[in-house]
């Protein structure tokens, strides 16, 4: 059938107010929605018939907050329903829809989590608009939030309204951002610089501004208002009417309630040209040079009065064929139930048509006993849909002018929220569900967003992306590609190959041509989406080295790898090992972009070698979790799950990174790819599988890695050392090989446990110095210019980093609690005197956690569990882990050898003094034995930041982060960090790659991402933004080296 209605752009769809009601004097909404809609349900179960229809006198302002108004209707058929869907698993159950992110107004806002209703309440996410950057949000508390598409963070937070921001929509043409309020006013916002432009004010005592459409035609904005009235704002013509006028049009609507004492002219006079932008946190205040703002007004000749007998929820523009003749219509509706047409002219509005529901009845069901309230209307092809109080939605043909169908749930929940996206209607309702229903109105499934109402639907036609937003104030961001994929096109009858497979990218030639040449947020996005997507994918196999079971899911893991770099377009991927009991390493090739580059042998070619880990920690006590461990969970802009900080998460970056640097045409040198199994399991078999397929790896010049975090929060970093480790164990056993009873042997037998304990303490004293002979005379000696670097490094963090939010467990958390401890009503001197004892903390802190040799005992144990347990046995054994770090210009070979050493003269000068001790009573029935084993670990590494690999390296990143901090701070972006903790195979492969190969370590993670821990999580903006570090510093990579 030949399309008679469309909309004036691929998807239309109007924001859905929050539930409201009228008041006499608007302020800011507080009421719980939940409680109000119980208190209405209760009165309506009092009335024993259908109250009648109200006119516009009966619609007065008279209750207490603006919320909408929900009664019990007779339940609409439900026939079109399948019988099973009720109890069918959700959507997002099956994996036909996948959760994103999930991102909360609530905590964006400041506030904790244990909230109470008053504060959800107020938080709700009432609206939702995007454009190709952001997403934006309206609150009940009237500020609007705006979120980016690429990274899911918060990006800036608008205030201006006084009361909800109950609607948005966007003029893309100018990039203006209109919002509506509880407060009457309709603010513009530019959004490019996320600033208000002006604010329009409503009609006399027009209430709410529950609904807004803006029409490109007119260049009007159309107000749906909560006196029943639809407005009509001429942007084109705003400055037409000049400053004098509006003010004394404002100032005849404030001298209807003014008091005399003031002239009401010269008081909107001060009003429309001062700054009335209420004050707003210090991080979104606006620049004190920034001009106050213009206000307007709409004047009494473009206002339709009583447009409706009951609150305008929904207004709609698209283009309808009447007559043979295309033009622009609006649509609205309103708790009359009322549907109406409408022709914008510059006068105002002209009724042109009108959906009468009380005036049909259809096999379906409806007629006028579902006289209702409309809460939401959506637009596709030539239907129209309507979305009901009773939980229906009404289907109406805009060529016959009827009502076809009306499509059911198996609930009477209310329809707050519509959208048409990828040849799919998605409904949202009070019941927490959004529902979605296919191109022929058959039922697709229900997707369980919560208990929590669901108020607003957005989506974009360049994205497979649905977001909804709730009553909670959390944005969830769904994944729908793969219902897009099954439909297909339906004028064709294909459908796509669905995006639930293998294939991470698209592997017709047209289709990749078409991804690599479209707009370059959409291409950053779809990357970043097919990404995240392997990612999900990989974290789901328990790859955990060292657990005999769970060997086959690392090989799975190793599979998947090499399986997605062949996707990606790698000259060779396969799995390489030379011990058949290690898990495998995963290698790939990526060939330079030029010919020219290729013409050596593999094995004499210059090339970038790239190293990272596919096996994880275990999960631990999974009860710790918030999330399951082994299943990619999007929160708040962070991505949780295990290894997707540590390393799964860094390695796919890399990977993507270089992948499209190759189909860019844009990769300098060859790029091989090691990733290996063991790294978390002490590196179990790197070595011989480097040695024996070395041919493969080229010449490196370049090894790339990130296995290291910032320091900080919100500065990037540049790791250039990391200390050396060994490892210990002590075993301390008696020749008697059983436990003894402590009151039959105790004092006639040797105690390993206490001699263990007296070994221990001579290691280090109280301070933790370490006690062992010649242990720091290898120590190189800190220089002036280090000494400097750190102490500027420490005034920096303190600055910057120590009084931001931060999670526990992190090296600025005791900063951090010092500063909360003091409030803001302290002296500037009991202020400073904080902030030099947290700086002289924090440089003494990172001195031993970096440049210093340290020994630390991990772990004391005894031989049997029935030791472990009673406590009237002395053990037979006792056993003690340690570790050793070393620094420059430490032998670590020599520091083992010293530490045996001095392990076994303490053992000795203990045994030697017990029988010494002359006393014929002290003679023990048994002996003691010691049993060491110390190995070295790691060597310790140490990078010089002036060559020209790590100042490309830095440029990099600076370029990446410019404009996400002050351009003063910009000078220390990165900080240059070193690490405490040890990687072995960094050392090792420079040292096998020797003598060209430089290692650079590009941590993508922050301080507070739990690696190794519970909750392990990884930012995506720093994932996202670490992709494009490496592909801005391989790209031009071959100048430097």
């Amino acid at each position: 059938m030949k399309d008679r209605y469309h909309q004036t752009s691929q998807l239309s769809s109007a924001s859905a107010s929050p539930p409201v009601q009228q008041r006499p004097a608007i302020s800011g909404i507080s009421t719980s929605i939940h409680s109000k809609l119980q208190q209405l349900q209760q009165q309506q179960q009092q009335q024993q018939q259908r109250a009648p229809r109200r006119t516009p006198s009966q619609s007065s302002v008279n209750s207490t907050s603006i919320m909408r108004t929900e009664a019990q209707t007779p339940q609409v058929s439900s026939q079109s329903q399948p019988a099973h869907q009720a109890t069918a698993p959700s959507l997002n159950q099956t994996g036909q829809v996948r959760c994103l992110q999930t991102l909360s107004q609530l905590l964006a806002s400041g506030h904790d989590t244990s909230y109470d209703d008053v504060s959800k309440d107020s938080i709700s996410a009432l609206t939702l608009a995007l454009n190709e950057q952001y997403v934006f949000s309206g609150s009940q508390r009237g500020q609007i939030y705006v979120w980016s598409r690429e990274t899911f963070r918060l990006e800036r937070v608008l205030y201006g309204h006084t009361a909800g921001c109950l609607a948005l929509v966007l003029d893309d043409k100018r990039g203006v951002l209109f919002s509506g309020g509880g407060d009457g006013k309709v603010r513009a916002w530019d959004v490019q610089t996320l600033r208000c432009l002006y604010v329009v004010h409503a009609g006399v005592n027009s209430g709410a501004v529950l609904s807004l459409a803006y029409s490109h035609a007119c260049d009007a904005l159309v107000l749906g208002c909560q006196d029943t009235s639809i407005q009509v704002f001429d942007v084109a013509n705003k400055d037409s009417v000049g400053r004098e006028q509006r003010i004394k049009e404002m100032a005849a609507r404030r001298s209807r309630f003014f008091d005399g004492s003031t002239d009401p002219i010269a008081v909107c006079a001060s009003y429309m040209t001062s700054d009335s932008r209420p004050s707003s946190p210090a991080d979104s205040a606006e620049p004190a040079d920034e001009p106050a703002e213009e206000h307007y007004v709409v004047f009494e000749s473009t206002i339709t009065h009583y447009a409706h007998s009951g609150y305008v929820y929904s207004i709609l523009l698209g283009n309808v064929v009447r007559n043979s003749r295309e033009e622009e219509i609006l649509f609205s509706a309103a708790s009359d139930g009322d549907i109406k047409m409408w022709r914008i002219s510059g006068t105002g509005l002209e009724e042109v048509g009108l959906l009468d529901r009380n005036t049909v009845s259809d096999s379906y069901g409806g007629g006028a006993d579902d006289d209702v309230c409309i809460h939401s209307l959506a637009l596709n092809d030539e239907l129209l849909f309507a979305g009901l109080q009773s939980g229906g939605i009404e289907v109406w043909d805009l060529e016959t002018m009827q009502r076809i169908r009306t499509l059911a749930s198996n609930s009477s929940a209310n329809v707050f929220s519509l959208v048409v996206h990828g040849h799919c209607l998605y409904s949202g309702a009070s019941d927490g569900t959004i529902r979605a229903w296919s191109s022929d109105l058959q039922p697709l499934g229900w997707i369980a967003g919560g208990s929590d109402s669901v108020l607003a639907l957005v989506a974009a036609a360049d994205d497979d992306l649905l977001i909804s937003g709730t009553d909670d104030g959390a944005i969830a961001f769904w994944d729908v590609s793969a219902i897009v994929a099954s439909l297909g096109d339906p004028a064709s009858g294909s459908a796509r190959v669905s995006v639930i497979s293998p294939h991470i990218y698209p592997k017709d030639s047209s289709e990749q041509q078409q991804f690599m040449s479209g707009p370059v947020p959409q291409r950053r996005r779809q990357r970043g989406r097919r990404m995240l997507q392997a990612l999900d994918q990989w974290v789901r196999l328990k790859s955990v080295s060292g657990v005999p079971e769970l060997q086959s899911e690392c090989r799975r893991a190793a599979r998947f790898l090499k399986d997605l770099m062949r996707q990606l377009g790698a000259a060779d991927a396969r799995l390489i090992s030379s011990t058949p009991s290690s898990n495998p390493l995963v290698y790939g090739r990526f060939d330079a972009s030029v010919a020219a580059a290729n013409t050596q042998p593999l094995a004499e070619r210059p090339t970038v070698f790239v190293y990272g880990h596919y096996d994880v920690m275990p999960a631990g006590d999974e009860t710790q979790w918030r999330t399951r461990p082994f299943e990619m969970v999007g929160r708040d802009g962070y991505l949780y799950g295990r290894g997707v900080s540590d390393d799964k998460g860094p390695v796919l970056a890399t990977l993507f990174a270089i992948s499209e640097l190759a189909k860019a045409g844009q990769l300098p040198m060859t790029v091989v790819f090691c990733i290996e199994g063991e790294e978390e399991h002490g590196s179990v078999g790197l070595h011989e599988t480097m040695e024996e397929y070395r041919v493969l790896f080229g010449v490196p010049r370049l090894i790339l890695l990130s296995l290291s975090y910032w320091l900080g929060e919100s500065t990037p970093c540049l790791t250039y050392g990391m200390r050396g480790s060994i490892r210990a164990n002590l075993r301390i056993e008696s020749t008697r090989k059983a436990d003894v009873h402590a009151g039959v042997w105790g004092g006639a037998v040797n105690e390993p446990l206490t001699c263990l304990s007296h070994v221990l303490s001579r290691l280090a004293d109280p301070s933790g110095r370490v006690l062992i002979p010649g242990f720091h005379d290898g120590v190189r000696a800190v220089s002036a210019k280090e000494e400097e670097a750190m102490h500027n490094l420490v005034h920096w963090i303190t600055d910057k980093e120590a009084r931001a939010p931060l999670v526990t467990r992190t090296v600025l958390s005791p900063m951090a609690d010092a500063a909360a401890g003091f409030d803001a009503q302290k002296t500037q001197s009991q202020t400073a005197v904080v902030d030099r004892r947290a700086q002289a903390d924090l440089y003494s802190q990172l001195m031993q956690r970096w440049r210093f040799p340290t020994l630390t005992v991990h772990h004391m144990d005894v031989s049997t569990v029935a030791a472990r347990n009673n406590a009237t046995l002395v053990p037979a054994a006792a056993q003690a882990s340690l570790s050793v770090r070393v620094v420059p210009d430490q032998s670590i070979d020599d520091i083992a050898a010293k530490l045996r050493q001095h392990i076994e003269s303490v053992f000795a000068d203990i045994k030697t003094q017990r029988d010494q001790c002359g006393d014929d009573s002290r003679a023990m029935l048994d002996d003691l034995k010691l049993h060491l084993d110390v190995r070295p670990n790691a060597h310790w590494w140490l990078a010089d930041p002036d060559t020209p690999v790590y100042q490309a390296a830095a440029a990099a990143i600076r370029a990446e982060w410019q404009g996400a901090a002050k351009e003063a701070d910009m000078v220390h972006v990165p900080l240059l960090i070193r690490e405490g903790g040890s990687i072995p195979a960094v050392p090792w492969l420079e040292s096998f790659f020797a003598p060209h190969a430089v290692a650079v370590n590009l941590p993508m993670g922050q301080s507070s991402d739990n690696a190794h821990l519970d909750n392990e999580r990884i930012s995506l903006e720093n994932l996202m933004r670490g992709r494009q570090i490496i592909q801005r510093l391989v790209k031009d990579i071959d100048r430097v080296l």
